[in-house]
């Protein structure tokens, strides 16, 4: 069937309507190599960006809901309303934070500036803005990691490189942080552009 991507844009939104009453902006465009749908939903420094098959929006047009969609938009809203009550019940830690981004550069999506000003205490705070509360153990050895190799190699590990270089299951990072971009920004890594998001989430290699 034909569509545009604002007739697509309005069945997800009619679909997912917690897009809207979160007031979450969304933005798709299509990825010619990939042969897919690039959604990216964003709310202040919060951002899911993730892709819709074209069967899947064919689906989706048809009224069938995409259960991979819908998860990752679940998680999302999960991890924003989740940093939201942080801020309510942990006040302390919220003050603290606040202070420590008057110190420490961020670009307008919350990406470390300089990778070198990187310690736990700015992850930490990166992944308070992300909506994960104070990480653990595990979560803050797989950031760790992909800091240093970053800053060895400059460029971002194959993701079951990390998972098993810190000793943890394979599927580490979607288990403990969600989506690879995020570990990435937690991290303290420069923003990637489309064609690197294609590479950490898809798969896809730039030609």
């Amino acid at each position: 069937m034909a569509y545009t991507i604002n007739d697509l844009k309005a069945k997800i939104i009619e679909m997912y309507p917690e897009i809207n009453e979160q007031g979450f902006k969304i933005n798709i465009y299509y990825n010619e190599e990939k042969q897919s749908y690039i959604i990216r939903l964003q709310k202040g420094v919060s951002e899911l960006i993730t892709h819709l098959d074209k069967k899947d929006a064919d689906d989706c047009m048809n009224n069938i809901k995409c259960v991979h969609l819908g998860v990752q938009i679940g998680q999302f809203i999960k991890n924003f309303e989740e940093r939201e009550r942080f801020m309510r019940e942990k006040p302390e830690i919220v003050s603290e934070v606040k202070e420590m981004e008057k110190t420490v550069a961020l670009d307008e999506e919350g990406y470390l500036k300089n990778i070198n000003d990187w310690n736990e205490k700015v992850a930490q705070m990166i992944a308070f803005r992300e909506g994960l509360g104070v990480l653990n153990k595990d979560q803050l050895e797989i950031v760790r990691f992909i800091n240093e190799y970053y800053k060895k190699y400059n460029y971002f590990p194959v993701l079951n490189y990390v998972c098993k270089n810190v000793h943890q299951p394979k599927n580490c990072i979607a288990e403990k942080l969600i989506d690879p971009i995020v570990a990435w920004k937690i991290a303290g890594l420069p923003k990637p552009d489309d064609t690197l998001i294609n590479i950490v989430k898809y798969g896809v290699t730039p030609t």
